[in-house]
């Protein structure tokens, strides 16, 4: 029982997730692959029972909300793990007109047969009306006899593996290179999505039986939204970009950005203006953090879609996640001046997500510098 209690106290649950955040944070700062350091691993290990026991207490206690919270953060973790050692991800360059291939590569050139056949009917870009802005990659595939298409953000699925669009030849279309894979384990890693999802909303109803302070975070929003994306030319988005998550996934994140500065604003006013009341800075902060979650999601689910991977270790990928767990680490520890001090490191790291990740060194291998 000593060393039930001890895992489920708030030091032990904060000193993970401040571990955790500052190994993500050189990861995406300088790409320095520690996810496979044992350290690493070692800090999933023991977060795995923590995660499980304070889902069985908050059972016992019928707290439903934290209940499903960890229990998805656990199945996540556990699937990550798991997916790790046995996902197959490959990739293949198949020539239109030649026989079908049933030969890929894994990153380092490793043979690996694939259990059916692939042949290239037809490539296909699309274009927008200015002729020479590309709209869509589309791959028609003849396997095992059956025609399935692959696009990006929409890829195709035969025998447990999804075919993805990842390459062509720019200039006369004679082949395609497709990403391929097999991961058994990623039902798991949805489910745990899926429990996360529901869990930011209960957060959300639980926290705020009033809305006083929307209007402010939405004009903030809008602000931010604005700001943030006015570089990016909407009429001639890329295919990567084309996708029915790209606004959930900005709009939910320029939401949480706003309340996280509005929950730094509050409290910091509270410690000199006693009509701001120190809880209204807690609850700006439990609703940006739920927020960034559901962000965050979003972003896995669109990335699932277009590259094959809901996590690939980006900079932008590692600092939202540091984001996130500070914002959990100022709701764990005790103390109004201590959730003060992490929510405003929270806020220093969403500066970073969002324009700062430009400008590390990891940034040079980065899906997210077109901001």
């Amino acid at each position: 029982m000593k060393v039930l209690k001890c895992l489920l106290s708030w030091p032990v649950t904060v000193a993970l997730i401040v571990t955790a955040s500052l190994m993500l944070a050189a990861e995406g700062t300088w790409s320095l692959e520690l996810f496979h350091h044992w350290t690493f691993v070692a800090i999933v290990l023991l977060a795995l029972p923590v995660l499980l026991f304070a889902a069985l207490s908050n059972l016992k206690k019928k707290s439903y909300c934290p209940l499903i919270s960890h229990l998805g953060l656990f199945l996540v973790l556990t699937g990550g793990l798991l997916s790790a050692t046995n996902r197959i991800e490959t990739q293949m360059r198949v020539f239109q007109g030649e026989l079908p291939e049933h030969l890929a590569f894994y990153a380092n050139h490793t043979v690996v047969p694939l259990p059916f056949d692939i042949a290239l009917e037809e490539f296909k870009t699309d274009y927008y009306e200015d002729g020479c802005s590309p709209k869509q990659f589309t791959s028609t595939l003849r396997i095992d006899g059956k025609t399935l298409q692959t696009s990006v953000n929409h890829p195709c699925t035969y025998k447990g593996y999804r075919i993805y669009q990842c390459g062509y030849d720019a200039l006369d279309g004679r082949y395609s290179d497709l990403k391929i894979v097999r991961d058994p384990w990623l039902p798991a890693v949805a489910l745990g999505a899926l429990l996360l999802a529901i869990a930011a909303v209960l957060s959300l109803k639980k926290a705020w039986h009033s809305w006083k302070v929307l209007p402010a975070a939405v004009v903030l929003a809008t602000v931010f939204t604005v700001i943030s994306v006015a570089r990016i030319e909407f009429g001639t988005l890329p295919p990567a970009l084309r996708s029915l998550w790209f606004a959930p996934h900005l709009i939910i994140y320029m939401l949480a950005y706003s309340l996280m500065a509005l929950s730094v604003i509050s409290g910091v006013g509270s410690l000199f203006f006693k009509k701001i009341p120190e809880q209204l800075s807690q609850k700006l902060l439990s609703t940006s953090s739920a927020l960034l979650l559901a962000g965050m999601l979003c972003g896995a689910v669109w990335a699932q879609q277009a590259w094959g991977n809901y996590w690939t270790w980006d900079t932008k990928e590692c600092w939202a996640a540091v984001t996130w767990l500070l914002t959990l680490a100022a709701q764990h520890i005790p103390g109004n001046k201590n959730k003060l001090i992490f929510t405003v490191v929270a806020f220093v790291a969403i500066q970073i997500t969002w324009y700062g990740v430009n400008y590390l060194p990891a940034a040079s291998g980065s899906l997210h510098t077109y901001n």
